[in-house]
């Protein structure tokens, strides 16, 4: 009887050890695919072979996108920090004149954030040719609206 009792534990624990083998395995396939997913679909220069650009096109575009994001990133912070400000201050019951300023402070800079994308994208749109530009102008506004754009 016990020696029976221990054919079922070993084989129980040989299903156990295989299911989790093929688990594991599992799990690392379609982890390495979620990853190249998500980097696939968040790749933004992957639009520059859509548009048709050049390497020399290219490179300029890469480099106006650093300094874009350099000269913006304090902006996207100062907006963040007017938010935290604001909502901190929902227990205090702030009048309603000081919240008010805080948004429009944020409505301001928003604006200026909104300002430099489109004379940004109008910069890069100079970039490219005739042929470019009519694709460049269908691209972009997809690219702008898309969900988590912001690093």
């Amino acid at each position: 009887m016990s020696q029976t009792r221990y054919r079922w534990m070993l084989f129980l624990v040989i299903i156990l050890v295989a299911s989790n083998i093929l688990l594991g395995y599992l799990l690392i396939r379609s982890g390495n695919h979620a990853v190249e997913k998500k980097r696939k679909g968040n790749d933004v220069s992957a639009w520059y072979t859509e548009v048709g650009l050049e390497q020399a096109q290219i490179d300029t575009f890469k480099i106006l996108k650093e300094e874009y994001f350099k000269d913006m990133k304090p902006l996207w912070g100062d907006i963040r920090q007017l938010k935290d400000s604001l909502y901190q201050q929902l227990d205090k019951g702030v009048e309603d004149s000081a919240a008010q300023h805080i948004l429009m402070m944020i409505s301001q800079k928003n604006l200026e954030v909104d300002s430099r994308t489109y004379l940004h994208f109008t910069k890069l749109r100079k970039f490219c040719t005739p042929a470019q530009q009519a694709r460049f102008d269908t691209i972009i506004p997809k690219l702008i609206n898309r969900t988590g754009r912001r690093r």
